[in-house]
């Protein structure tokens, strides 16, 4: 798949209400790590006392040691998306195993099923069931994430609010593959080793925990990709775990913006950690298909 017809889909308006708004879903979780990969480089660094450069020295260690012990996560969620003047939200649920799965069940009435999205370090899968379609495909059949180095654990890092380096797989970066400095109070890492993208990770220096992810071209001032932002914490075992979650896609002036709210937070081991590749009365399409249909429903 082209870069442009990713940035052609991403800044299209939603229509359609809900079905549109889960056809648009099932995309962006698709492209949601194209995303991940740029951020600007850009930042006015300011002074900064001995004990402000004595903590940013050691920060990725900090945010490494904060990552989550947890093996499992589970939370009730709601998703709202948006495009200029055009929204839709869904409640559901959020399932993931650490190294294996994430899963997002999405319901209507709170009770019906209406769509699933599942990505595994295999594959991504997005299962609408109202229109009795799905889309499953491998990372490195998407020319973006494969030239990008985006998989499986490009998405996980997103979700459970870590440090990451495109196709690093699921190694814990080290403090040598960033570029450090201070933005206001928070620390800023950079890392523009992808040819397609930089990572920038705005950290909180008391809690040591990420705040904003973005991901964007090199071009100097330019847009974002993707920009995902933590405004909201709970527990999950001994740790923090983020709780409300804001994502804006696309560099139009018209981005695709996301609101994903968890409650609930448990470590539940008790569910099917991968869904059955729908047969009988579903068909099959194609990335490209599914873009169409989104963009038709502009119309």
């Amino acid at each position: 798949m082209k870069n442009e017809e990713f940035a052609t889909a991403l800044s299209s308006p939603l229509r359609g209400g809900v079905r549109g708004g889960l056809l648009l879903l099932c995309l962006l979780l698709a492209a949601c790590g194209t995303k991940k990969q740029a951020v600007s480089t850009s930042t006015v660094v300011p002074e900064a006392s001995e004990a402000t450069t004595s903590a940013l020295k050691h920060i990725v260690g900090t945010v490494n040691a904060n990552r989550q012990d947890e093996t499992f996560a589970t939370a009730k969620m709601n998703l709202a998306l948006s495009s200029g003047d055009k929204s839709v939200s869904v409640g559901g649920t959020l399932r993931m195993k650490r190294n294996d799965v994430i899963q997002l069940s999405l319901v209507t009435l709170g009770i019906f099923e209406v769509a699933r999205l599942e990505m595994t370090p295999e594959y991504f899968m997005g299962i609408d069931k109202v229109n009795r379609q799905y889309v499953k495909a491998a990372y490195g059949d998407v020319s973006f994430f494969k030239n990008a180095g985006i998989d499986f654990y490009t998405l996980q890092a997103l979700f459970w609010d870590e440090l990451f380096v495109l196709g690093n797989g699921q190694t814990a970066p080290t403090d040598k593959q960033f570029k450090k400095s201070m933005d206001g109070e928070r620390a800023k890492l950079t890392n523009d080793d992808s040819k397609l993208a930089v990572l920038s990770f705005f950290v909180n220096m008391a809690s040591g925990t990420v705040r904003k992810t973005t991901v964007s071209p090199h071009t100097e001032g330019a847009s974002p990709y993707l920009t995902w932002e933590y405004t909201d914490f709970g527990s999950l075992g001994r740790k923090s775990f983020p709780t409300r979650n804001h994502l804006s896609f696309g560099r139009s002036s018209n981005p695709i913006r996301a609101i994903m709210t968890l409650s609930n937070l448990r470590n539940d081991s008790d569910w099917e950690t991968r869904t059955e590749t729908p047969g009988g009365n579903y068909t099959e399409i194609t990335l490209d298909r599914l873009m169409s249909r989104i963009m038709s429903l502009t119309k």
